[in-house]
Formats: structure tokens, C-alpha cells, sequence
């Protein structure tokens, strides 16, 4: 494993102080799928910096000591050459994508592959075909990129189907999150309860124990779903410990509360990015920190 030592520094700052370190960026307000359960679609989006502009306000969040970025959309892959460039600024660059435009090759970054459940649910969510083209697209990346299920009411009971599919493909890790619904919105399709999630939650970890650490989740990252657990020490915005680390841009350079938009309930969230940070540093735990150094590498 090949590390920067820029990622050492962002490491290290994670650990041992409380400066905000990364940057989530909405790079474009275009996508070419419409998924169900997608948060982006109940939300207005103004226009979009074009290429030159969004490149140098990257350059800006670089100069002012953010060192890791996550893009987001949208579909990062409709701007590939602001992909690109954001992996030759930041010391650290995940960019979540549909994958139904293939995963390029990028020198400095990690694709974040979005597939919801097995071929059925998900195509059920994200339409007809996806799975099998994002699965093609899986088989001939130059880089094997982690996949990342959103769990929901309409997925959760392909979990086991899916995983198993996944380990046979050349894939670094599978990665979760469980649906985080917006205040105000119906989101009886899709929320799994709380109490329910617990029961999820533990059974993640016994797939964990039978795929090893392809299962991108960790006992420490559990914990802090649980509502038995740490889950009421940070669900809400002033208690996230990741708005306090990573500031969050919409496609216009402007300000947003969360990577999920100003709307989002904390008092259900699912966010993996929580979990993540979390679980490896509250306290510090060597299996999630692992995992998290494995993601920029």
C-alpha cells in the first residue's frame, strides 16, 4: 500500500487536532440517472461553475489548508477533467460515482461505486440495466474502486446476495450507509427504523467475519449506529463530527450545511462518512483507522 505523506498529515490532524481538513464538493447538478431514494432531486440546484472556475476553487480550498476531497454530484464523471484535476490538487481524493460511465483511470483518487443491492433492487432503484452496466464497468477498471450500497426498505433484504456478488469482482472493499431521509420529506419508502437498523447493523458484522476485510465495516464503525450504542451522542448538526471537519460546497462554490444538502434529518441519519470517522477515532480504533488509510491509498 502507497501512501503520500500528505495523507499522513490529514491522518494525523484527524487524530491529535480539531482543524478542518477536507472539502465535499457537489461538482455538477447533471446526472444521468434519477435514483428513487436520491436525496439531489428534492433539492434546488443554482448553476454551476464552469470548468476553469470550479478547478480554481479547488486551488483556493487547497491554499487554505484542506487536503482531502470528496466530489460528489450529480454525476462527477459529466466533469472528468475536474475529476482529474482535483486528484492532482488535494493530497487525497474520493469520487463517488454511478459507475455507469466507467471508472477511468486517476493517478491520486479512488472511485466510490454506487450500487444498490442485487440485480433486482437495485435496478428497481436506479433502472433497468444499471446493475448489469455498472458490473461490466466493475470487471475491466484500471484500479479496483470500493462499492458503496445505500441501505434502505427496498433493498435490505438482498444484502447477503449482494455481498456475495461483489467478492467475486475486482473490488477493493463494499462499503454501506443506510438511507438518511430529509426533514419534512415522506420517507416511509425507504427509512428503516431505528430499531430495526440495529438488527442490520449487527448483521453487517457477521458478513464481516465470513468475507474478512472487504466488508468495509468495522466493530467500532457499528457502534455508532447503534441506538443502544453511540448513535445519540452525535445525531444531530451541532454534534456531527464531520461538519465540524470537512466544509461542504454546492456546484456553485456556495456553502451547504451537509454533504446530504441543508435539509437533512440528523436525528435518522445513516451517513457512512459519520460512521467512518467516528469508529476510528472515538476513541482511536486500529481496524477503522486501517480502513480509512486503505481508502486513500
Amino acid at each position: 500500500m502507497h501512501t503520500r505523506p500528505g495523507k499522513f498529515i490529514i491522518l494525523w490532524k484527524w487524530l491529535f487536532t480539531k482543524q478542518v481538513t477536507s472539502a465535499a464538493i457537489d461538482i455538477t447538478g447533471r446526472c444521468n440517472l434519477r435514483c428513487l431514494h436520491c436525496y439531489w432531486w428534492e433539492q434546488d440546484h443554482p448553476g454551476e461553475l464552469n470548468d476553469r472556475e470550479m478547478i480554481d476553487f479547488m486551488k483556493g480550498l487547497r491554499a487554505k489548508g484542506l487536503r482531502a476531497a470528496i466530489l460528489y454530484g450529480g454525476e462527477p464523471t459529466l466533469r472528468l477533467n475536474v475529476c482529474r484535476a482535483a486528484t492532482e490538487i488535494f493530497d487525497a481524493t474520493l469520487i463517488f460515482t454511478n459507475g455507469t460511465n466507467g471508472m477511468p483511470a486517476i493517478d491520486n483518487g479512488r472511485w466510490v461505486v454506487s450500487l444498490d443491492g442485487d440485480r433486482e433492487a437495485n435496478d428497481l432503484i436506479r433502472g433497468d440495466g444499471v446493475y448489469d452496466r455498472v458490473v461490466k464497468n466493475l470487471k475491466k477498471a484500471p484500479k479496483p474502486p470500493i462499492v458503496h450500497m445505500t441501505i434502505s426498505r427496498l433493498n435490505q433484504e438482498s444484502i447477503d446476495d449482494f455481498v456475495k456478488a461483489m467478492t467475486r469482482l475486482p473490488i477493493r472493499k463494499i462499503g454501506f450507509s443506510f438511507f438518511t431521509p430529509s426533514r419534512g420529506s415522506d420517507s416511509s419508502r425507504f427509512f428503516i427504523p431505528l430499531a430495526d437498523r440495529d438488527n442490520l447493523v449487527a448483521h453487517l458484522l457477521v458478513l464481516r467475519k465470513k468475507y474478512g476485510e472487504i466488508i468495509g465495516f468495522t466493530p467500532a464503525m457499528a457502534r455508532q449506529l447503534l441506538t443502544g450504542g453511540d448513535f445519540p451522542e452525535w445525531n444531530s448538526l451541532a454534534s456531527c463530527p464531520v461538519t465540524k471537519r470537512v466544509r461542504c460546497f454546492k456546484a456553485d462554490g456556495k456553502p451547504k450545511a451537509c454533504t446530504y444538502g441543508n435539509d437533512a434529518d440528523c436525528s435518522r441519519c445513516g451517513c457512512a462518512a459519520v460512521v467512518a470517522y467516528r469508529g476510528a477515532f472515538c476513541p482511536p480504533d486500529c481496524q477503522t483507522i486501517r480502513l480509512i488509510s486503505d481508502l486513500m491509498a
